[in-house]
């Protein structure tokens, strides 16, 4: 009974706060070019950590001791060199090689960064390789669980460490952020399980796993705590281990040492929300270029929940942005306003108060249906303004309109209040030819539209074309207004079912001006 008076209660504040929701005036800002809505295109990816791994043959693995007894190499991470480590690298080195090769090339990008940072918070800097097995050193890189980015963060471990991931960014793409909250994640993994063994396999598989394991076994050996791990996260220590080995003597397995260069770029603080095209136009680069530098951007427009936002741009151009930058007014620099949605408010109608296409409406607020409720905010890309939408619907109505008038046709110029089945009855002409005339999609028209009507079907002896003549034996009936199908019915005594089944009739609903046809 109180959770009934509760839901009441709260549904009558809802209904009380939704109608004094304010108005919002549109406001129509310079325009910049116009784009495409930014697809965020995550990359599936699974881990090279495979769950059978290949025996090595005899020659190689006799191979393989000969080159890592020779390695002279000592390493801040505990690496060892066993059975299941040579099986991982003859692995990488046979059917993963492609795999391996890419990501060693991609990982010139980021690798001295990443050193850098792990030199600093004190985490062995062959850490920095573990990107090759999480992502191949991708940063858009998405596996089956959801994890995302070139550290594989799930969303709630992201938002633990520091990364912001809302509806306007998700900084688990940010391979610089990424970066410290990945070191902040090992350094806590470390401190809480005492060894990098443990922490590594527990960045794959979870803390909770790796404790169970301790407690079993009484050590926090790996090797011996193992047995008790899923396959893949066994797999996974050994498998970073050669993977480590590999990328520290990559010309010894024949692996290029060719490299990406590495990341460079400039930052520059601007008021948020501004809009990337503006950002992408006083930098003098393309707005691609702008999303490079910041993949983890989500919306044309930087947070618009934040005074100020970071933003990377091209190394060499942050002088000619501050200079270019400076000299715009604050509405040429946002390019979006929101939108508080009244009560009979529909997409349609907001479109064209702001002269926005529905579509680029839809597209930034994430909607997949046209439905709307009063109260809710809707964003607004202003950088389709009027004159463009304008300039854009003359052009395609130019493109779609027929280029010349047919003998016998008219020009009609629609007002307010009409509708094609107005238009229609008017020159006795069906909707579907009006509509296939003129290329509409749809019975929307708007006044002062240009609507080329078609010349109606003319015989020899009449304007409009003759009736079939009814079936022997029946008769046709014309309804008059006010007739129904019961009174019609009733004037034949014939029952309401058979009459609907001789003019495959599936409603009781008929117009004036309509045939039956009825059978004596």
């Amino acid at each position: 009974m109180k959770k009934a008076v509760f839901f009441i209660i709260l549904s009558f504040l809802t209904v009380y706060c939704v109608r004094k929701a304010p108005e919002t005036t549109p406001e129509v800002y310079t325009e910049v070019e116009s784009i495409p809505s930014p697809e965020i295109k995550p990359e599936d990816f699974s881990p090279p950590v495979p769950v059978q791994i290949p025996e090595v043959p005899a020659e190689e693995a006799q191979k393989l001791t000969r080159m890592i007894e020779t390695e002279k190499r000592a390493y801040e991470y505990p690496i060892e060199v066993n059975d299941l480590v040579k099986r991982f690298i003859y692995a990488y080195t046979t059917k993963y090689r492609k795999y391996m090769q890419e990501s060693l090339k991609r990982s010139g990008k980021y690798i001295e960064f990443i050193k850098e940072v792990f030199r600093k918070e004190g985490i062995p800097v062959e850490i920095a390789y573990l990107p090759i097995i999480e992502s191949g050193f991708r940063e858009r890189a998405m596996s089956w669980a959801r994890a995302r980015g070139m550290w594989q963060f799930m969303r709630s471990t992201g938002r633990l460490f520091g990364l912001h991931i809302n509806w306007w960014v998700d900084e688990r793409l940010d391979p610089i952020r990424s970066t410290y909250a990945a070191a902040r994640y090992l350094k806590y993994l470390y401190n809480r399980l005492g060894d990098w063994n443990l922490a590594l396999a527990a960045y794959n598989g979870g803390t909770r796993r790796i404790e169970r394991g301790i407690r079993r076994t009484g050590t926090k050996n790996f090797w011996k705590i193992k047995r008790y791990l899923k396959r893949q996260t066994a797999n996974y220590v050994p498998a970073f281990m050669a993977t480590v080995i590999i990328a520290t003597h990559r010309k010894d397995y024949g692996f290029s040492e060719e490299l990406d260069p590495p990341f460079r770029y400039d930052e520059v603080t601007v008021p948020s929300p501004t809009d990337l095209r503006v950002i992408a136009k006083c930098a003098g680069v393309s707005y691609s270029t702008i999303r490079y530098y910041n993949p983890h951007i989500l919306r044309f427009t930087t947070p618009g929940n934040l005074n100020s936002y970071v933003v990377r741009i091209p190394p060499g151009t942050k002088q000619a942005f501050l200079s270019n930058f400076k000299s715009l007014s604050p509405q040429e620099r946002l390019k979006w306003t929101w939108y508080r949605v009244r009560r009979g408010d529909s997409l349609y109608r907001v479109s064209r108060k702001f002269g926005v296409p529905i579509r680029a409406i839809k597209d930034a607020n994430n909607m997949r249906s046209n439905l709307l409720h009063p109260g809710q905010r809707l964003l607004i890309p202003l950088s389709y303004s009027y004159s463009y939408a304008r300039r854009k619907s003359s052009s395609t109505s130019r493109k779609r309109a027929p280029s010349r008038i047919q003998r016998g046709e008219k020009i009609h110029i629609v007002k307010s209040g009409e509708t094609i089945y107005s238009i229609a009855r008017k020159y006795g002409v069906s909707q579907k030819r009006i509509k296939r005339r003129n290329r509409l999609w749809r019975n929307l028209i708007k006044p002062g539209q240009r609507l080329i009507i078609p010349a109606p079907y003319r015989s020899k002896s009449s304007t409009r074309p003759q009736d079939p003549k009814p079936p022997r034996g029946a008769f046709y009936h014309i309804v008059k207004k006010g007739e129904t199908l019961y009174s019609i019915s009733k004037k034949y005594k014939i029952p309401v079912s058979q009459l609907k089944k001789w003019n495959s009739l599936r409603r009781n609903l008929i117009k004036p001006g309509q045939k039956l046809i009825i059978y004596r």
